[in-house]
């Protein structure tokens, strides 16, 4: 996986707004603007009078856009209030700036409408962009429903935020990703539509949802994201990369998502080591992935439905591990190369995966690719396997734990093995699992095998 963090500058460029989910902010004022005329100048001179009627409002004060906008620079919200769009209320970037900055705490907007300048532009705008920092995050932030489209960067974008809720919105037509938090912290990111993530010119990822961390800094200056809550999402149409994603999150759970039409479905990866970015140091932690739906089709790169990894690159490394639980996903379609599956895992310690219902996965349903201590592969479905044909496969070393309880069905092309190990250098229990016509039930590489 590849660390999405480029120094200074990318972080500017990368803006954009975080909700939250602690309560919402006393109404105290209601200010709706009437005039001037619904054009504003798209030059960044003369008076900006939407800007001006903002700043007007009072603390924890209700500020209505009722019309249409067109604006060339961002509107800034400095102090504590609800927003809310209502009738054609809207604004219409014609520039390449983010269109609304969040710079307080206990910020609401509801129904937001934001139309960027488009999603192939390669460039830095936001629809929304809060901007808390490393010495003091914002809190309370939420994004209630709304729209954002054709937005040449992220849709909603969260940095150092406490408490925060994105709720709802509906996405589409995005350069890097819908929903981006940074080192966010207690939230709920939930019922959200994020549709056709382009990833244009030199960029190297782009995400449905992503979660990570400021990888300039070690987690003792630059938090992890930890504690946030991702539910009930639709994510559609990321090609190039990754629907759902955290780098290094802490108790980060993914649930009840539905996934389709992305490279790879769900990552939970770790951020790179920020004394050589050739390394990663920082590994997710915690991590729940549970009762989503992931769906792959034929036509994309190579990649796994779910993939969990931990910090560091070789066979054994000592580097952290990445621990957690996935769990009741439905996963079709995953894999495409030898190294990928329905579920991939590396570098781990105490996973857990469990309950799975893996069809219709291209050389794997399961690869745990090497070096996770104490893996328990339990109750799990596998269901047709094309390409190698594998059900769950263990090429590498350094892994040790249980496979136990699976039921590796009968399909139109039997498995050609249904639990493989190719390095002497793995010790596992294989017990209670049903092979269904499997042609081979367990090829043991020369590992320890203890099957009685």
């Amino acid at each position: 996986m590849v660390d999405d963090q480029r120094g200074p500058a990318g972080r500017l460029r990368r803006r954009t707004l975080f909700a939250a989910a602690a309560g919402g902010v006393g109404l105290t004022a209601v200010v709706a603007l009437r005039r001037p005329a619904a054009t504003e100048a798209a030059d960044d001179v003369g008076t900006d009078a939407l800007q001006a009627s903002v700043d007007a409002v009072p603390s924890g004060g209700d500020f209505v856009v009722d019309r249409a906008w067109r604006r060339s620079r961002s509107l800034v919200l400095r102090r504590p209030l609800r927003m809310r769009f209502t009738g054609t209320g809207a604004i219409t970037m014609v520039t390449d700036a983010t269109a609304i900055v969040i710079e307080a705490s206990d910020v609401e907007i509801v129904d937001a409408v934001v139309t960027g300048t488009g999603a192939d532009t390669g460039g830095a705008g936001h629809g929304i962009a809060v901007v808390g920092s490393r010495g003091a995050p914002l809190r309370g932030i939420t994004v209630r429903r709304g729209r954002f489209h054709d937005i040449p960067h992220d849709g909603v974008h969260l940095e150092y935020c406490d408490r925060f809720r994105v709720t709802g919105t509906t996405m589409e037509r995005l350069g890097y990703a819908g929903i981006v938090g940074v080192g966010v912290v207690d939230g709920l990111i939930d019922g959200n539509a994020v549709r056709d993530v382009r990833q244009p010119g030199d960029r190297v990822n782009s995400y449905g949802i992503t979660l990570t961390r400021d990888a300039r800094w070690d987690p003792v200056h630059a938090r992890r994201s930890a504690r946030v809550r991702v539910t009930g999402n639709r994510i559609t149409d990321v090609p190039e990369w990754e629907g759902i994603d955290t780098h290094a999150g802490e108790d980060i759970q993914i649930r009840g998502n539905v996934v389709s039409g992305c490279r790879v479905g769900i990552a939970a990866v770790p951020s790179k080591d920020p004394h050589d970015r050739e390394q990663t140091s920082v590994a997710p932690i915690g991590i729940v992935i549970a009762g989503n739906t992931v769906t792959r089709s034929s036509d994309l790169a190579p990649g796994s439905a779910i993939v969990v990894s931990g910090a560091g690159t070789t066979v054994g490394s000592t580097r952290p591990r990445a621990t957690g639980t996935v769990s009741d996903n439905v996963l079709t379609g995953g894999g495409g190369a030898p190294g990928e599956g329905g579920i991939l895992l590396k570098l781990t310690r105490g996973m857990t995966i469990d309950g799975n219902r893996i069809e219709a996965s291209v050389d794997n349903g399961v690869c745990l690719a090497h070096s996770n201590a104490a893996v328990t592969i339990r109750g799990n479905r596998v269901v047709g396997v094309g390409g190698a044909g594998v059900g769950v496969n263990v090429p590498a070393g350094a892994n040790d734990g249980a496979i136990t309880g699976n039921h590796f069905d009968s399909a139109r092309r039997a498995l050609v093995v249904a639990v493989r190990f190719g390095s002497a250098d793995n010790h596992f229990a294989v017990r209670g699992n049903t092979w269904g016509t499997a042609r081979v039930r367990i090829a043991s590489g020369g590992a320890r095998v203890t099957t009685g």
